[in-house]
């Protein structure tokens, strides 16, 4: 009987496939442990929703193509600022994982700073819950008197005590803020007790002011431990991950309390439309030549904190200065309607975009988004190695997913954390980092 021999394109062609398959699905397995991976994920988080803003399913007005192109260009000149950084690659990127890499978590100068920090803001917080009559009042009660009344009163005072109020704003949401990322970049080594009532103190500054946003950075937070955490172990940390999921189901409890009880009307109006509506406000502000967007601020927006600090110095000389960030914030406190269908008014959304074309107008996105992307890129690739490069990475990267909404620029948390990042650094100086000693026949 004749034996048919396969030829060499027969014998490939039975093993193409299955061949092609692995070698496919290895190249995916190894694009979602690469240090890009992250990165990427930031941008096709924005690029869906800049879709989404043009689609059917908005609730608000369209924008103009030519705020798509300029939301397009801020993208493009990330992806620049992303992809020069990688070749100049001035650090060493062979490792992705989180370790504590120079934190000196066991010495009493690093542990007695974290943790009077920590349980400072706790007891401001609580005082400042007490005063406001969070413990007194219901839940209803409470929010109502925060979101409304507070709003419609002439002197403001949450607590009764004008200074303490802002204590809460710029010292105890920013400190703990900054403290959390620190300690999820050393991967909670040694901390969780303090983890967790860093986490208190964030959940207490959202109760205190009834605000969503402390909750949105709090998920981002988690979403991109546990996905650099899983680079690394090769597993999700299912701790971490039903966190997140409590953080997520805190934050619909709390747009369903706003919107009447109604979680599916919550979800749209404080999840979706938050996300929507600044593509819509942003193209409102464009379109009108009066616009405070249209008045040059030449870089003050993008300081933020520092130039609100700047501001308060220059007070007492009474020159009339006035912050940039406040600046925008007075103007646009009237708020528009950009509803598509029925009347929905709007203010103080800025979106990241805002802030960068108010500074340079076109050359001020591309400036900003490749500096963004450069920084992002280097905080990622050094955080294999510095703690304090984790820690930034971590907040300029869950700042960045929010900046559709609020442009992270002008809030305090973004320069405070790098304030407070490099303070800490400083109590970490002169402690040693000492690596395991190493025979010397072990050495090749």
């Amino acid at each position: 009987m004749a034996t048919t021999i396969p030829t060499p394109a027969a014998a490939l062609g039975a093993t193409a496939g299955p061949s092609a398959g692995r070698v496919a699905a290895h190249a995916r397995r190894g694009y979602l442990k690469s240090v890009d991976f992250p990165i990427h994920m930031m941008v096709v988080w924005w690029l869906i929703w800049i879709t989404l803003s043009i689609s059917p399913l908005t609730d608000f007005l369209k924008p103009s193509w030519a705020t798509i192109a300029q939301y397009l260009f801020l993208i493009v000149a990330f992806l620049c600022g992303h992809a020069f950084m990688r070749w100049f690659r001035p650090f060493n990127c062979q490792s992705a994982a989180l370790a504590t890499r120079g934190m000196q978590t066991r010495t009493w100068r690093v542990r007695w700073a974290l943790w009077v920090c920590a349980t400072g803001c706790l007891a401001l917080l609580v005082l400042s819950l007490k005063l406001a009559g969070a413990f007194e009042n219901s839940f209803v009660e409470y929010f109502i008197r925060t979101r409304l009344a507070f709003a419609e009163s002439s002197e403001p005072t949450l607590t009764g005590v004008h200074a303490l109020d802002v204590l809460t704003k710029v010292f105890a949401y920013p400190i703990s803020y900054s403290m959390v990322v620190m300690l999820l970049s050393i991967d909670l080594v040694g901390f969780r007790r303090l983890f967790l009532l860093c986490l208190a103190n964030i959940l207490c500054f959202a109760y205190l002011w009834q605000v969503n946003y402390p909750f949105i950075h709090l998920f981002w937070f988690m979403v991109f431990y546990t996905l650099l955490t899983a680079q690394r172990r090769g597993y999700f940390n299912k701790k971490i991950l039903i966190g997140a999921g409590l953080v997520f189901v805190g934050l619909i409890a709390s747009a369903a309390n706003r919107f009447g009880g109604d979680v599916l009307g919550g979800f749209q109006r404080y999840i979706v439309d938050y996300h929507l509506v600044g593509f819509s406000f942003y193209d409102h502000q464009y379109l009108d030549p009066n616009s405070v967007l249209h008045s040059p601020s030449y870089g003050r927006s993008s300081l933020g904190f520092v130039d609100h600090l700047l501001e308060a110095a220059l007070k007492p000389l009474q020159l009339g200065y006035r912050a940039a960030s406040f600046e925008t914030g007075d103007a646009l406190e009237q708020g528009v309607d950009i509803g598509a269908n029925e009347s929905m008014t709007f203010n103080a959304f800025g979106t990241i975009l805002f802030s960068l074309y108010r500074d340079f107008d076109l050359p001020g996105i591309f400036l900003g988004g490749f500096v963004y992307g450069a920084a992002v890129t280097y905080l990622r690739y050094r955080s294999a190695n510095s703690w304090r490069a984790g820690a930034l990475f971590l907040m300029m990267a869950s700042a960045w997913m929010v900046g559709m909404m609020v442009s992270p620029l002008e809030e305090v948390y973004f320069w405070f954390t790098i304030l407070t990042v490099g303070i800490f650094g400083l109590v970490n100086r002169g402690v040693h980092w000492r690596k395991p000693h190493t025979p010397s026949h072990a050495l090749p």
